[in-house]
């Protein structure tokens, strides 16, 4: 499925700033586009249709502002479905047509099946939707990374518990999917048990698109674990709440990486997944400081839009307003180059709140952005910074 977004002007655009590069894809004498690869079908695609709104804020704030460079900015979407292949395959069409810069590359597996080509192109790319480490280790010139990486949430989880819940004695457990995405999460639970000198006790892999998790919990049950480390994506970690609640784990507490701050974790999980913890360095809706964020998202979506509206939209609109203040920057002699320059420039950006400012330097393509754990308070449909 193809998707093409033009996010319309309500001001009238001044006279062209500069002279267009011919050499420099996606600019016109009237736009500017960029690219997309979102999971807009399958498993995720609640991700992918929350990040779509965060650029249609972006673009449409922008554009009521007088756009870029005398510019509009235009968004070109491809659906992936959330598989590898058609990712790659979405890439090769959106280069083709020509885009100035992506800002959407979908899951970790999918990110890396198009990361070659996006290097060799030196397609100017802001990976907002998953922050995996091999898209900024080693640094990559075009490549800019906002968020942090899964390990690092994990660890902070596992932080918390030893810090503030004395769980330093406690007996730790690992469920992770057997691909990138759980190595990343492994890797930051193994890290923080070796930091912390804490007693794992085991660690289960499971298949990705895997329904039952029948079997991973009884184990869990059999080993005695106090502090679960779940790294499921949506429907994982659901099943294994609610395995939790099932077995009378009323004492297991989970920890979760920003997969699981997200509401349909909560619709779906009900009570069995009150008091879950996730750590994320987007702010929460509910947070006072993502206040000017939402009123943006309430200005230029309809009411049915902002029911999607999470966390992925709040990353998706943090990629996208830094990629517009950059331009803006390179008004003179908009180019790629010359936006890089300027990402890299170690400027701090401000996006509305939806996370903290944030910059980047020659030698730093990755915000590393802070992490707050929060509490899933399921009865109030919001999730609360943990104490």
């Amino acid at each position: 499925m193809r998707l093409m977004r033009r996010v319309a002007a309500v001001a009238m655009f001044g006279a062209l700033a500069g002279v267009a590069h011919a050499a420099e894809p996606g600019l016109t004498a009237t736009e500017i586009r960029i690219g997309e690869i979102l999971p807009l079908t399958g498993p995720v695609s609640f991700a992918g249709e929350a990040h779509y709104l965060g650029t249609k804020i972006a673009l449409a704030e922008a554009n009521a502002a007088g756009g870029a460079a005398g510019r509009k900015i235009v968004a070109l979407t491809e659906d992936d479905g959330y598989v590898p292949a058609r990712s790659f395959q979405a890439a090769q069409k959106l280069l083709a047509d020509g885009v100035f810069a992506i800002t959407g590359t979908s899951g970790t597996s999918h990110l890396n099946a198009m990361l070659p080509m996006f290097i060799e192109q030196k397609v100017l790319t802001l990976v907002t939707i998953n922050p995996a480490e091999q898209a900024y280790n080693p640094v990559k010139k075009n490549v800019f990374v906002i968020g942090t990486d899964y390990g690092n949430a994990i660890h902070a989880g596992m932080k918390y518990a030893v810090e503030k819940l004395g769980k330093k004695d406690a007996r730790f457990g690992l469920i992770y999917q057997d691909d990138d995405f759980g190595a990343n999460n492994k890797l930051g639970y193994e890290r923080a048990v070796k930091e912390f000198g804490l007693k794992s006790v085991v660690a289960i892999p499971y298949k990705r698109g895997q329904k039952d998790f029948s079997a991973e919990m009884l184990r869990v049950q059999k080993e005695k674990v106090d502090f679960l480390v779940s790294g499921g994506i949506i429907a994982e970690n659901v099943a294994i709440f609610k395995e939790a609640k099932k077995l009378g784990m009323t004492d297991l507490r989970v920890t979760t990486v920003w997969t699981a701050h997200l509401p349909i974790v909560q619709q779906l999980a009900g009570d069995a997944g009150d008091g879950y913890y996730t750590a994320d360095y987007m702010a929460d809706l509910s947070d006072p400081e993502a206040a000017p964020f939402v009123a943006a998202a309430k200005k230029f979506l309809t009411a049915d839009e902002m029911k999607k509206v999470n966390r992925y939209t709040m990353a998706s609109y943090s990629g996208a307003s830094i990629l517009i203040q950059s331009i803006r920057s390179c008004e003179k002699d908009l180019t790629r180059d010359c936006v890089i320059a300027e990402l890299e420039s170690g400027r701090k950006f401000s996006v509305n709140g939806a996370t903290a400012p944030f910059g980047f330097s020659p030698t730093k393509h990755f915000s590393d952005s802070p992490v707050s754990v929060m509490v899933s308070d399921t009865k109030n449909a919001r999730f609360v910074r943990a104490p």
